[in-house]
């Protein structure tokens, strides 16, 4: 039963978020996690509406944000809100630190990419914060996948409920 909502959600939010921005009525994200046993790290792909992404950037630095992948100050502006919005961590308490990779534009979206150092072979445990545009939107549902050792496991994220335990 879980899984078929969240395989029903992730449908839903694939065709949410593939609609043209104009017209969105849905507030949602979707971040695939990737664990690389190679180099120990969370590879981390986040896709948000643009138009939400700017008014969440320019609301928290005063400024009018407007996205390009080339600009160092978007990038800076990117990087200080993941930071704070999307956590991760391995024991309760102890946020790992992220390394922005990039982004790029895709039509109306964004995908943004991050690289998470777990500097662990194996994972029991990983608490997930995303708070990705709850300051906004009071009916935002950010959805997280992780993919661990060929297994995924999906939480789903939201206003008053940001931060879940996903055992691995």
């Amino acid at each position: 039963m879980k899984y078929r909502f969240f395989s029903l959600l992730l449908l839903l939010m694939a065709f949410a978020l593939a609609r043209p921005a104009a017209a969105h009525d849905y507030h949602a994200s979707i971040a695939d996690v990737q664990f690389n046993p190679r180099t120990q790290s969370l590879e981390v792909a986040v896709k948000v509406f643009m138009d939400d992404l700017e008014d969440a950037l320019s609301r928290r630095s005063k400024t009018n944000v407007v996205y390009s992948h080339t600009s160092e100050q978007v990038k800076k502006h990117l990087s200080d809100y993941l930071s704070t919005n999307l956590v991760f961590e391995v024991e309760q308490g102890k946020p790992l630190k992220h390394k922005f990779v990039g982004s790029e534009a895709d039509a109306d979206v964004v995908w943004i990419y991050l690289e998470i150092p777990v500097n662990k072979a194996i994972l029991p445990q990983l608490y997930v914060k995303n708070a990705i545009l709850t300051d906004l939107f009071s009916d935002q549902m950010n959805i997280v996948n992780i993919n661990y050792k060929g297994k995924t496991e999906s939480v789903l994220l939201q206003r008053g409920e940001t931060t879940k335990k996903v055992p691995l």
